[in-house]
């Protein structure tokens, strides 16, 4: 007999407005200084790490107009200042908004993905609840 589980939207807060998040995407990637010796060998020069990038897609309500989320998101794209993101027990630290989609098909709700990148991750601090 199979069990099947039930999930339920994750709320996660994005600045100031709540995403109700029913998939979740996260990738890293590490970029490597490739070059060529005399001799025709490779050889790894430098490496650096870039930012992890987060991909929430969901739904935005708001009871008065859920298309207000589109101004939000928007604003935190033209300023600098970085945020964080708590998701599942893991916080997202210095984000800042890469692009976002939204999707309004007259409902009491939009649709939304919301991709962010992030220098941060880690696991929540259990005694601060």
């Amino acid at each position: 007999m199979n069990i099947i589980n039930i999930h339920e939207s994750v709320p996660v807060k994005i600045g100031d407005v709540v995403l109700y998040c029913e998939k979740f995407r996260a990738s890293g990637v590490k970029n490597y200084s490739e070059h060529n010796t005399v001799s025709g060998d490779v050889t790894v020069t430098n490496f650096g790490k870039k930012a992890v990038r987060l991909m929430f897609s969901g739904r935005i309500c708001n009871e008065n107009n859920p298309i207000d989320f589109l101004v939000s998101v928007n604003n935190l794209m033209k300023n600098n200042d970085t945020f964080s993101i708590e998701y599942k027990n893991v916080i997202f630290g210095q984000c800042h908004v890469q692009s976002f989609v939204t999707d309004d098909n007259n409902d009491d709700f939009i649709s939304a993905t919301v991709t962010v990148i992030s220098t941060e991750a880690d696991f929540k601090d259990e005694e601060s609840e």
